[in-house]
């Protein structure tokens, strides 16, 4: 047996994020990063690391997979390749946990091809042809948790490994009492033999594997893992936790320099120009005008939708329609611009952010768009899924000044605000 284990990790976020008032709090941008990818971050310098499961909703695995940038993303994949992996969740934590070892004892027994092609020590050739559970500790941390260390995270893997089970735990600073029916204490536990646990928990993997069966089989429910571990396995070690190791429940709980995840709304602006060719369509807000030309583009070039899908990834802290939707890319070729709205809309959501209203201005000579306007806002409302009311279209023209001026363009700009969902 190694003398140093392996590190498998167990990230879960297949929670409802009702206490946090709507939208899924681990797709949150907390200072360029979302909380799930800062969750992750203690593990990934973890030189054993071999296997990384995130547990996510029933349908949202790809969602939550794209809460990962293209950098950490691409780490993952090239140091664990299939060993990375975002499975779906049960209907409770418990569940969610147990089916994340599960997939994580699958994909450690298999022979890793890529780690096989790249071995260059003892330990990649070990991981090239499979882990065995007896060599590795499993981390078990909550994504709503983004600010552990990696020094935590190895302190714990440690005693682990020497103790079979860890958890990081903080002394309590608030006197502790028992509570009973018609709001009566009943008890005065001593604080100085309390302490508030906190994740990343540690334990042998194949002990914690088999204690999971037992509980789902025996329909046992707990608070934690190590509750789980210290009914089926033994006693559980503790570790000094982390006072900035704290966890997302409520939005309050986004103080600090985090404030600005927290705002009570958002804005943003975006803003678009096309050249007008012969032969074109010209779509304005998914409407089509009569016009001899329209607008060029890899896409059907519809230049509002295209400065409306700017504004709502800006707003939510999602990047540009270019890095989306690349130019580039053969598959957004002639693309419909309403689909390309309704996947950006579909991100904003699973940021935790809907639509509440929509300033926009259109820049054309000719054709005129008033006579249009009442349609190109009822798409937009129902593209975005707000009433009406809620949608505001201007026209203007350049005053025959310039390329837009000589009818050889067509310009958009858009500004919408953004509110926090709401629980369904």
């Amino acid at each position: 047996m190694e003398s140093e284990p392996f590190l498998a990790v167990v990230v879960t976020a297949a929670g409802r994020s009702e206490r946090f008032g709507g939208g899924k709090k681990e797709l949150l941008d907390l200072g360029g990063r979302s909380v799930l990818e800062r969750s992750l971050s203690p593990f990934l310098g973890h030189p054993r690391l071999a296997a990384l499961a995130i547990t996510a909703p029933p349908g949202r695995e790809a969602e939550l997979r794209a809460g990962l940038s293209a950098e950490t993303a691409a780490t993952l994949a090239g140091k664990l390749g299939p060993r990375f992996m975002v499975v779906q969740g049960g209907a409770a934590r418990r569940d969610s946990v147990r089916l994340g070892l599960e997939a994580l004892a699958a994909a450690l027994s298999a022979p890793d091809e890529a780690a096989a092609r790249g071995a260059a020590d003892k330990a990649g050739e070990r991981a090239a042809e499979g882990v065995s559970l007896d060599d590795c500790v499993v981390l078990i941390h909550d994504a709503a948790r983004p600010w552990a260390s990696g020094e935590l995270a190895s302190r714990v893997a440690r005693a682990a490994w020497e103790r079979g089970a860890c958890v990081p735990v903080l002394p309590l600073v608030d006197t502790p009492k028992e509570l009973g029916a018609g709001r009566t204490v009943t008890g005065h536990p001593k604080r100085a033999s309390l302490g508030a646990a906190q994740t990343p928990q540690g334990f042998r993997f194949a002990p914690m594997l088999e204690a999971h069966r037992s509980a789902h089989r025996d329909k046992l429910d707990c608070t934690d893992d190590a509750e789980l571990w210290a009914h089926y396995v033994g006693p559980v070690a503790w570790t000094e936790g982390e006072a900035g190791n704290r966890k997302i429940t409520f939005r309050e709980d986004l103080d600090g320099d985090r404030r600005s995840a927290a705002l009570p709304f958002r804005v943003g602006q975006g803003w678009d120009l096309h050249r007008l060719a012969a032969g074109r369509r010209l779509l304005l807000g998914g409407i089509q005008l009569p016009s001899d030309q329209g607008e060029d583009a890899h896409s059907d070039g519809d230049v509002l939708l295209h400065a409306i899908i700017d504004a709502l990834l800006g707003a939510a802290a999602l990047g540009d329609i270019g890095q989306h939707f690349p130019p580039s890319d053969a598959a957004w070729k002639d693309a419909d611009s309403r689909d390309l709205l309704k996947r950006s809309v579909e991100l904003v959501r699973g940021a935790g952010w809907e639509p509440g209203n929509l300033d926009c201005t259109v820049v054309l000579e000719r054709p005129k768009v008033g006579p249009h306007r009442d349609a190109i806002r009822e798409s937009l409302a129902a593209l975005l899924g707000m009433p009406v009311s809620a949608v505001s279209v201007k026209a203007k023209t350049a005053e025959g000044l310039g390329e837009l001026g000589a009818g050889r363009a067509v310009e958009a700009s858009a500004l919408v605000t953004l509110f926090p969902r709401r629980p369904a």
